[in-house]
Parts: structure tokens; sequence; C-alpha cells
């Protein structure tokens, strides 16, 4: 019997590269993300009484942003409206308005504190800076290579 003509199914499974791709630019933005705001920019949370708060982005998007605070003195809830400070150098800022939509608690190793999921109000005026910075993640997510050796360079 020929064994091209069988017609046996057999078990392999297709590789769909597609899907595949999408995964390694989502993880190349999200590492270029975590960089970003945690290395190079400083994102604040800000309150008249408490002033400045330092928080942790984890993820955003066009529409939407999780950052987490670690023990915040004045714990968000959900419905509330914050204004967000995104220093891009030690005197000037973007500030952008969310709408808390969601609050989980988060424990890591000795790390511990609430992560928000959250609405960007899209009618401010720093959206469409932030709007851009979004559009160049995903962009260079697509784009950048993968050094898996790097040099010992520091910028």
């Amino acid at each position: 019997m020929d064994k091209r003509k069988s017609k046996e199914k057999t078990n392999e499974q297709i590789i769909d590269l597609n899907s595949y791709r999408k995964n390694k630019n989502e993880e190349k933005r999200r590492e270029y993300e975590r960089v970003l705001f945690n290395r190079i920019l400083g994102v604040y949370s800000f309150a008249e009484k408490t002033g400045l708060n330092h928080v942790e982005v984890i993820d955003i998007s066009y529409s939407g942003m999780r950052f987490r605070e670690e023990r915040p003195e004045n714990p968000l809830k959900p419905g509330s409206k914050i204004a967000l400070r995104f220093y891009f150098t030690p005197s000037s800022f973007l500030r952008l308005v969310v709408d808390v939509k969601r609050v989980t608690p988060f424990k890591e190793q000795e790390r511990e504190g609430l992560e928000y999921g959250c609405e960007i109000d899209q009618n401010t005026k720093s959206y469409e800076v932030i709007k851009n910075l979004v559009s160049f993640m995903y962009n260079y997510a697509e784009i950048a290579c993968q050094d898996d050796s790097p040099p010992m360079i520091w910028f």
C-alpha cells in the first residue's frame, strides 16, 4: 500500500507562525516597557495630601494600563480617578488621568501591595503623546532583533 495515500491521521501539531510571532512581539514589547518605565522614566501617582508616590508600570496599551504600588498608604478603589505623572526629566512630566477599574493584591518574594487595572482618559492633552509612545513600543517589538549574547556595553 502506498503510504502517501494512507488516510490514517497523525497526532502532529501544526505550528502557527503568526501566533508565534505575535507572542514573541508581545514578549519584546513588555520587556521594553519594563526597561522604559522602571529604569528610564519615573511614574508617580499624585495626591494633594500625600504628594508623589512611585508606581511600577506593568503594562500599557492605547486604552489602559496596569501598575503596582507597594504597601500603599491610601489604597485606590475601583471607580477612583487619579492623575499619574510620567517624568521624562527630573523637572518635567506628562500628566495622564486614569480611571481605576480593578484592584488586585499581589505578593512576590519580599514585595507586596496592590495592582491596579485602569482605563486611560483619552481626553487629556497628554494622551496623544502617550499614544505615540505606546505606538512606538508596538513598532519596536515588531522590528527589534534579539541579541542572545549582548556585549558588555552600558549606555
